[in-house]
């Protein structure tokens, strides 16, 4: 019996199996948190720096490129020597850098420590996925991904309404303070709780880092693993392109009182946990290539009814966080539906195969987070960003059912 067989089977207890859950969760979690706990202090950062909207933004994207690079060196090397030291690396990593980011004195500074802070946040969510498919696979193990980006969900849930508070209480410094201890809380879960999923009989051995590396090209030069990478970025795209404009929509344009805005924001995330947390109990039933077309679908429909609303001004703030609520409940869909997919194509190189997802989805968050902030910053910037980037969601799906059936011997 395979070892994927027995994890699935029997490995591990009912307990166990939500404990693993969760802890995933939870080191998943550094990065969205990094990102939304300060996002309410974007206009004061850019105030108190005297720099434009848009030069506070790059603190987002720098973050973003960071995320990226890092999954790109992290996958490879989990692959031969295991998912807990790369952990244990990127978390002492992003503790330095959140120290940095609570010092500094410029934007300058702030910038190249958040590009840093990225570079370590990117442990989590690389070695998550990389974890989730060497215990599960196919439908099992997109299941298995749902509930943890729910339980990951709770970070943006949670982070711009502590932003918020924190920015009522203090300095925007103090928000940083916080990921320090949050941190130091990841370390400690990681050392306690979660044993080594990638034993050593399974690990890259016949071949050098250096060919592991190059083995990148071979992956994405394999149409469905490329359709399943563009796809699942570009929902990404979407959901980057509301990240960095909804404070500056939200507080800015609508007038939205800073101290209340991780609520308004929150509420979008709450739609977001809804959609995964449904497709964690439906997608076997039905299959995760199917789910990730619904997703894909609802979001571009949301999107186009979104260009109407912010260029014509109906519905005026309603207009604009109606749409969004039910465009945002599908993009986790679309997230955990992606990896399964990906890594059924991959089952022998899990870190290589995840580290890929996160380069092509920070990437796209980079750019969106630019483009946003190159088109004005708006609502209606942010409107035509997701309506691009859901259209070519779309048009991957639909080369994906057309030139990439599904592998033999897994069901969707």
């Amino acid at each position: 019996m395979s070892d994927v067989a027995r994890d699935t089977s029997g490995g591990q207890t009912r307990g166990e199996h939500v404990l693993m859950v969760c802890v995933l969760g939870l080191l998943t979690a550094v990065a969205p948190l990094s990102i939304d706990t300060y996002l309410p202090a974007m206009p004061t950062l850019a105030d108190q720096f005297g720099v434009a909207d848009a030069v506070v933004q790059y603190s987002l994207s720098l973050f973003f490129v960071g995320l990226g690079f890092g999954q790109l060196l992290y996958g490879p090397i989990s692959d031969r020597h295991g998912r807990r030291p790369i952990l244990f690396f990127g978390l002492f990593l992003y503790l330095g850098a959140s120290i940095a980011c609570a010092l500094s004195t410029s934007v300058e500074m702030l910038i190249v420590a958040r590009l840093v802070q990225g570079f370590g946040a990117a442990a989590g969510p690389v070695m998550a996925r990389a974890i989730v498919r060497d215990r599960f696979q196919g439908a099992k193990a997109a299941s298995v991904m749902s509930f943890v980006v729910m339980v990951m969900g709770a970070a943006p849930l949670l982070a711009p309404m502590i932003g918020s508070l924190i920015l009522f209480i203090g300095e925007w410094q103090l928000i940083f303070w916080m990921l320090v201890i949050y941190s130091v809380v990841a370390v400690t879960v990681l050392t306690v709780f979660l044993t080594e999923s990638h034993p050593q009989h399974r690990r890259v051995r016949d071949r050098t880092l250096t060919q592991q590396y190059i083995g990148y090209l071979s992956l994405v030069t394999r149409l469905p693993v490329a359709l399943y990478l563009i796809c699942g970025s570009l929902m990404f795209g979407a959901l980057f392109s509301y990240v960095a404009a909804s404070s500056f929509i939200y507080i800015n344009q609508f007038e939205v009182d800073q101290s209340v805005f991780g609520f308004y924001f929150s509420a979008n995330i709450v739609s977001m946990l809804i959609g995964t947390f449904t497709n964690g109990r439906i997608v076997e039933r039905f299959g995760y290539r199917t789910l990730l077309g619904v997703a894909v679908g609802n979001t571009l429909a949301c999107a186009v009814v979104l260009i109407a609303t912010t260029f014509t001004g109906f519905g005026g703030f309603w207009g604009v966080a109606i749409p969004l609520f039910f465009l945002l409940s599908t993009v986790g869909v679309a997230g955990a539906n992606t990896v399964a997919g990906l890594l059924d194509l991959a089952p022998d190189a899990a870190g290589a195969a995840s580290a890929l997802f996160g380069v092509f989805q920070f990437a796209m968050g980079a750019i969106a987070t630019w483009a946003v902030g190159f088109a004005g910053g708006d609502a209606q910037a942010m409107a035509m960003v997701m309506v691009g980037s859901a259209g070519g969601a779309v048009l991957a799906y639909l080369a994906l059912l057309r030139y990439a059936p599904m592998p033999e011997g897994l069901a969707d």
